[in-house]
């Protein structure tokens, strides 16, 4: 007769390794590549004295460590960098799921560690919660014009305009928002894909921390004193679209990914779409949004790689979200497909370029 066996009892001070310990809820979907899948985080959000969230920059690949049983012990650990230099070390248990989210994104209950300082920097904004929908506050940064035309319309109008600002999607529009309060120097431009002089720099991961070895794009040329008007408004996070990446494979430290465009919260519509808005809240659902089923994943390394996550609508350097079947969460999931080749199992719809207006 064979013995039964049950997976261990484990608590976040288990995983982390330490009692100190934050609590929150991480926002984040598992996505694969034609070689690999990871977890992807979107935002943390920190319960405290004030609910804040934070925007991760970096994040290394995941663990996640199935006991089977009654799934009590399955748990995933990911390692970030938060905008503000911060490492944190994240672990979430497949029972703390609490709510799967329409765009293929997952909530957890979670708790985190710093790693190397007891100190959290300055968050990027506040969170709420209604019901079961989970608010950022952001802001939309516009003209005087702008604004007045905003507060008389009751919208904000929809953006064909890519990531780089310098070309129109024909099958896509958004509303672009940034946890920037205002935008007042060149360096607020340059982290919402803007430019005085409207290029920007992008330097290969190995190469020499040197511009002679940077490749330029022509972003957006804009002036902090243009968008002058910040106007702040409360979004629900299954609105906001995935953040494309680059993937880093350093000489001689460890392989991490890097978020593109952190600072960059941006809402999908169809073109022509306006995002009406009730008081200070963007007054939309999931199924008003339109959403694309992949990230762009640029090789940190090529020219190719560091300029896709701009040239959007150019790329076959994608790494495609999962689409869990109903009552499977990212932990089931990744067991159900261990050792298996994931990429090509669904076509995705990419984004396309309006070659009409060019």
């Amino acid at each position: 007769m064979t013995k039964e066996t049950f997976p261990p009892i484990l608590s976040f001070k288990d995983i982390l390794h330490s009692d100190v310990l934050h609590h929150g809820l991480i926002k984040c979907r598992l996505v694969h590549m034609k070689d690999k899948s990871f977890v992807l985080p979107d935002v943390l959000l920190v319960n405290g004295p004030s609910q804040v969230f934070y925007s991760p920059k970096f994040f290394h690949p995941n663990l996640i460590c199935w006991f089977g049983g009654d799934g009590s012990a399955d748990f995933c650990r990911i390692q970030v960098e938060i905008l503000g230099q911060v490492d944190l070390e994240i672990a979430f248990f497949k029972t703390g799921l609490v709510k799967r989210c329409a765009d293929g994104s997952f909530i957890y209950n979670c708790a985190f560690r710093t790693v190397g300082t007891d100190i959290l920097p300055s968050p990027q904004g506040e969170w709420r919660q209604t019901d079961n929908q989970f608010d950022l506050a952001l802001y939309h940064h516009t003209t005087n014009v702008g604004a007045e035309g905003i507060g008389e319309s009751g919208y904000l109008r929809s953006s064909t305009w890519n990531i780089q600002g310098t070309q129109e999607l024909k099958n896509i529009a958004y509303g672009y928002f940034t946890c920037i309060p205002k935008i007042e120097h060149v360096m607020h431009l340059m982290e919402v894909a803007m430019a005085e002089n409207g290029q920007a720099l992008f330097l290969p991961t190995n190469a020499p921390n040197d511009a002679l070895f940077a490749f330029t794009l022509d972003v957006y040329k804009r002036t902090s004193k243009d968008i002058e008007v910040p106007l702040l408004f409360w979004v629900d996070v299954e609105l906001i679209s995935p953040s494309h990446l680059w993937l880093h494979v350093p000489n001689h430290s460890a392989t991490y990914y890097e978020i593109v465009l952190p600072k960059v919260f941006r809402v999908g519509v169809e073109p022509g779409h306006t995002l009406p808005i009730n008081g200070t809240r963007i007054d939309m659902t999931p199924k008003d949004c339109r959403n694309f089923d992949y990230v762009i994943v640029g090789d940190g390394e090529t020219r190719e790689g560091l300029l896709a996550p701009y040239h959007e609508e150019e790329t076959l350097q994608i790494a495609k979200i999962d689409d869990a079947p109903t009552g499977l969460e990212i932990i089931d999931r990744w067991h159900e497909k261990r050792n298996s080749y994931t990429f090509g199992d669904r076509d995705v719809e990419i984004a396309v370029l309006d070659r009409d207006n060019h």
